[in-house]
């Protein structure tokens, strides 16, 4: 068996698979998290980005604990098809809201990187949080 084969193999197995679907959760929950810590500590400023898509800045309130919340649930792995599908139609409706000026330099990076943050959060829907999640432990 030739190294290649080996590295086929390991990469196809259920205990690197379990191992990615870990580090993908991790990474799809980060931004939320530490968006969601950035918006509670520059409230003032953040109401401000909010209402220039017309919405009101209280809505900010709920905004941070809907981050939070669901970043972390993601990172745990519980509760995934909820957190997931709440964080990917944020992942829809936030660019359209304040991403959809393209003449704007960074706003057709920001639209299409939350859209295919988006496309990361529906396959965890449909997948799951894998072997190391709270979701796969109280499967098991």
């Amino acid at each position: 068996m030739g190294l290649t084969t080996n590295v086929r193999t390991f990469l196809r197995s259920d205990g690197f698979t379990a191992l990615a679907i870990l580090v993908a959760r991790l990474l799809l929950g980060a931004p939320f998290v530490i968006f969601g810590i950035n918006k509670y500590i520059h409230q003032s400023q953040m109401m401000a980005v909010v209402e220039t898509a017309g919405i009101p800045g209280q809505i900010l309130y709920l905004i941070i604990p809907y981050q939070i919340v669901c970043g972390t649930l993601v990172w745990l792995g519980f509760k995934t098809p909820w957190a997931s599908f709440l964080l990917g139609g944020f992942c829809i409706v936030a660019p359209i809201l304040y991403h959809s000026d393209w003449s704007q330099p960074s706003a057709l990076s920001m639209f299409t990187k939350d859209f295919a943050t988006a496309g990361g959060f529906l396959l965890l829907w449909c997948f799951g949080p894998g072997r190391y999640s709270v979701d796969g432990y109280l499967a098991r």
